[in-house]
């Protein structure tokens, strides 16, 4: 059975994720050490002896925990701080370096990120019939791409570039997806009926098993983790599903009876 690490283990995803693997992977789970942590150990004399005792303290504690692991899944993030309302907490940013690092230190094969929908700022066409939002922008028209919803999609379109540079860093076994996640309810159900942005919990749980199950899968891909929303109001789902794993959303937020 493969082994599947979940950080940010307490939040509704991971709890989520992890239902939904449960007997068909070995499932384990941690809480990334704060900074408060830390700080708590012993008095530091600058910000940056701070900054450094926490990235070595967190790639420590992920090192540890990724050896003998098949996937690890990141979903740790300080949302009380940063969120897509506002808010910046850059310990968010070295803490995905961290994750970085440390899978591909450990040689675990599959790594996946948790980005967000809010990397692309959507919100302009949410409520307009529009063709489906595809996951990499054209850059050849725009090389920045379409900016994100807020500072927090700023953060988690770091996640992706990041992610892109780290891929050189690769070994031959080795594959990133970052999931630009939509609205994961504790209950499964979306928030309302017709919701343009919900991921059911089994549709999470495909895409993650298509990730870790395709042997052809190439090294680096981003992807929108949003289900098969559409209806009478909106024909076509706001955003594109499209991923090379063969996984297709099979859930819809405006037929009750698919979640």
């Amino acid at each position: 059975m493969k082994k599947v690490l979940l950080t940010g283990i307490n939040g509704t995803v991971a709890q989520a994720l992890k239902r939904q693997l449960s007997g068909r992977y070995e499932v384990a789970g941690l809480s990334v050490l704060r900074m408060d942590d830390v700080l708590a150990e012993r008095r530091y004399t600058s910000w940056k002896e701070q900054l450094d005792a926490y990235r070595e303290r967190v790639t420590d504690q992920l090192t540890s925990a990724c050896r003998g692991q098949y996937a690890l899944a990141h979903f740790g993030w300080n949302t009380r701080d940063e969120h897509c309302h506002g808010g910046l907490d850059p310990l968010n940013i070295l803490v995905t370096d961290c994750v970085y690092r440390a899978a591909i230190a450990a040689k675990v094969p599959r790594i996946y990120l948790a980005s967000s929908v809010h990397a692309y700022d959507f919100i302009s066409v949410y409520e307009k019939d529009v063709e489906p939002i595809k996951p990499f922008p054209d850059t050849q028209v725009d090389p920045f791409g379409t900016p994100p919803t807020s500072l927090y999609g700023v953060s988690k379109r770091w996640m992706e570039i990041a992610g892109q540079y780290y891929t050189r860093h690769l070994g031959p076994d080795q594959k990133i997806l970052v999931v630009r996640l939509g609205g994961i309810d504790p209950s499964g159900k979306p928030h309302r009926p017709g919701s343009r942005l919900w991921d059911s919990h089994p549709d999470l749980a495909g895409l993650f098993t298509a990730f870790l199950e395709c042997e052809e899968a190439p090294p680096y891909w981003v992807a929108f983790g949003v289900s098969d929303n559409h209806g009478t109001e909106y024909p076509r789902p706001l955003f594109d599903g499209v991923n090379p794993y063969g996984f297709t959303p099979r859930s819809n937020s405006s037929v009750p009876e698919s979640a």
